[in-house]
C-alpha cells in the first residue's frame, strides 16, 4: 500500500527511493529501501492519491513520473512530463505537490519570470502508455498562479489552498484553483530560513525552518487566506528542510 510508505528525495543518491513505514505505539519503524525511479538527482516528491509519485529534477530541468502502475510491474525508469527545453515555466524546480488533477512546483531560478508557482494538468493531452519516457507537454495546460519570489522551496496543498515557501523568511498561500495568476498572501514572515511544509489532512499546517532547528505549525483551516497567523513550535529537528505527515491505520496523525 502506497500510503504505508515514505518516499524520500535525496539528489545525491542518484535516484528516488522510498521506505515502508510502521506504527509502534509512539514510534515508527522503517523498511528496508526500495528503488521507485533511477538515473535522477531527485529535488522533491509528492504522491497523489492513486498512488503515482511525481517528482523534480532540479539539475535537468524536469517535471517527471512514475505510475502506479510502473512501481506495481517494477519498472524503474521515469517518464518526463514537464521539461525545461521546451517549456519556460520549468526553472530549476524545487518543491512539488500533486492532487488528482493537477500537478504544483516551485522554481528556484528566475520564478519572477518563469512563475513562482506554477500548475499544470497531471494528464497533458499527450499519449504516455506504454514505453514512452519523455514528451514536450502542451503549454496551454500550465499555469502559474503565483510570480512574487525568484527562488522558492517547500510547497504543500491544504483544502483549497497552496503554500509555499520563500528562500528568506515567509510562507504565502494562494488558492490553487485560481484561473488568473492569484494575489498571494504572506501567511507568515516570522520565519529563519523556511524550507518544507505538510498538510496533516484536517487543519494544521506544518513547517520546517532549517535555522531555527524546528517544525512549526498553524491552523489552516480558513474559509479565506489571512496573513499574520501565529506559528506554533511543533518539534525541534537539527537543521529541519523536509517534513511529511504519517497517519497510521489508526488514524493517528504523525509529523516525520
Amino acid at each position: 500500500d502506497y500510503r504505508q510508505m515514505l518516499y524520500v528525495a535525496d539528489p545525491s543518491l542518484g535516484k528516488l527511493v522510498r521506505y515502508k513505514l510502521q506504527a509502534s505505539g509512539d514510534t515508527l519503524q522503517v523498511g528496508k529501501m526500495e528503488t521507485v525511479a533511477s538515473g535522477v538527482e531527485v529535488r522533491a516528491v509528492a504522491v497523489d492519491g492513486l498512488g503515482n509519485v511525481w517528482f523534480t529534477d532540479e539539475p535537468n530541468q524536469r517535471i517527471m513520473r512514475v505510475t502506479a502502475q510502473m512501481i506495481q510491474e517494477g519498472r524503474t525508469t521515469p517518464q518526463t512530463v514537464y521539461d525545461g527545453s521546451a517549456l519556460k515555466e520549468v526553472s530549476s524546480p524545487g518543491g512539488i505537490a500533486v492532487d488528482n488533477f493537477f500537478v504544483y512546483w516551485l522554481n528556484k531560478a528566475g520564478g519572477q519570470g518563469s512563475g513562482t508557482l506554477v500548475r499544470a494538468l497531471q494528464h497533458p493531452a499527450v499519449d504516455l502508455g506504454g514505453n514512452v519516457t519523455s514528451l514536450v507537454a502542451h503549454a496551454p495546460g500550465v499555469h502559474k498562479l503565483a510570480d512574487n519570489a525568484d527562488k522558492c522551496y517547500g510547497i504543500c496543498l491544504a483544502l483549497g489552498n497552496a503554500y509555499f515557501s520563500d528562500e528568506f523568511k515567509s510562507l504565502y498561500g494562494v488558492s490553487r484553483a485560481a484561473v488568473a495568476r492569484s494575489e498571494e498572501v504572506a501567511i507568515t514572515g516570522s520565519f529563519t530560513e523556511p524550507r518544507g511544509c505538510a498538510y496533516d489532512g484536517d487543519s494544521t499546517v506544518y513547517v520546517a525552518d532549517k535555522t531555527e532547528n524546528a517544525i512549526y505549525g498553524f491552523a489552516a483551516n480558513m474559509e479565506r487566506l489571512m496573513p499574520g497567523r501565529e506559528m506554533v513550535k511543533a518539534a525541534e529537528l537539527q537543521g529541519a528542510f523536509g517534513v511529511t505527515v504519517f497517519t497510521d491505520l489508526g488514524g493517528a496523525a504523525k509529523a516525520a
